[in-house]
């Protein structure tokens, strides 16, 4: 008799869905799309067969998966909703793959110089991490550029100004820059600028309610930029949020109501690398002096990788000490530092909740 096997799609939140098995990789995403819809721009699944502990990554897994247990009736699958890692051209990602296929021939035309009889043959390995670290730089030089160019929109503007308006009264008006949200000319006060789109400012009335991508990083400029501020504002935004940064797969703790009774709370959460370098071992995770519940840090003994995760514990402890009284909310702000106290990526606001 043919067995009807029905898939549990669980969040880690606690929320939970059946549903019919599916046939196919691309049909689970499916199913997980209308359980936990995401932003594909920015976000994807991570899906994880909970009896095995094992991550569905792709259509070859999920076949797997369906033989190992064909006789099971109830299949549980965790899903995690991720943030996508930094992604490179096809043609850079393939490379060593279509390496392999050419012939010696083919090679040693690719790489010949024809100014010269000098054949260069370069590895694959080395020339994917030069095209990627050419990439990188590319990145890093169009940002210093869009930047630059408003500096020198900016200070033509304010020489212009001054020699129709003798005070002092306008140091704060970043001339010619319009906010992209109210689009007001001539922002005045702080201004925020994306710092992935090119030329998207916006002033500081729309900064706080704005539907901007979520994931975008942006700068905080109090006065207009003078050249000897460039550098310095490229060299922090490149190391917090280029070279070492992270995500996590859940912001919102969520706990019962009857577990305001205990002195110990644990949630399990999980921390991605997803910037350009690996943590070397020593990092920690930190509770930040803001919260409103004190959490302990998190030291992490071992190497993560890039585009690598590893999952930690978030743990808070004498709850009934700390606390002369409960809410149904609060606000609690960890942030990544390195093994020499340097603070790095983005801070994190988790929202722990006591629900019933």
């Amino acid at each position: 008799m043919e067995i009807k096997r029905i898939l549990k799609l669980k969040k880690s939140g606690g929320l939970a869905k059946r549903a019919d098995f599916p046939n196919s990789f691309k049909e689970l995403e499916e199913k997980a799309r209308e359980f936990a819809p995401i932003n594909e721009e920015c976000q994807k699944y991570q899906f994880i067969e909970e009896k095995a502990q094992k991550e569905i990554r792709h259509q070859e897994d999920f076949d797997l998966m369906n033989k190992e247990y064909q006789n099971e009736k109830v299949i549980k699958i965790t899903v995690n909703v991720v943030e996508k890692p930094l992604e490179f051209p096809e043609n850079i990602l393939s490379m060593s793959n279509d390496s392999q296929k050419k012939s010696e021939e083919e090679i040693v035309k690719l790489y010949t110089n024809e100014e010269s009889n000098n054949i260069n043959i370069e590895e694959p390995e080395d020339k994917m991490k030069r095209e990627i670290q050419e990439i990188v730089n590319n990145k890093m030089k169009n940002l210093e550029e869009n930047i630059t160019q408003d500096i020198f929109q900016s200070i033509k503007m304010q020489l212009e100004k001054s020699e129709q308006n003798n005070n002092n009264n306008n140091n704060n008006i970043h001339f010619g820059i319009k906010c992209n949200e109210c689009g007001i000319e001539n922002i005045e006060g702080i201004r925020y600028k994306c710092t992935i789109c090119p030329n998207f400012n916006l002033c500081q009335k729309c900064e706080s309610d704005t539907e901007h991508i979520p994931n975008h990083i942006f700068l905080k400029i109090r006065r207009p930029l003078l050249k000897d501020d460039l550098d310095e504002k490229i060299k922090i935004y490149y190391y917090k949020n280029g070279d070492y940064n992270y995500t996590v797969n859940e912001k919102n703790i969520i706990f019962s109501v009857e577990n305001k009774e205990n002195d110990i709370l644990v949630k399990q959460i999980t921390l991605i690398n997803n910037g350009l370098k690996d943590w070397e071992s020593g990092a920690i995770f930190k509770c930040l002096p803001d919260s409103e519940l004190k959490g302990k840090d998190y030291k992490i003994e071992n190497v993560v990788n890039k585009n690598d995760y590893i999952k930690i514990e978030i743990i808070f402890e004498e709850m009934k000490k700390n606390l002369e009284s409960f809410k149904d909310e609060y606000d609690v702000y960890y942030q990544m530092f390195n093994s020499d106290d340097e603070a790095f990526g983005n801070i994190t606001k988790f929202k722990v909740i006591f629900e019933n």
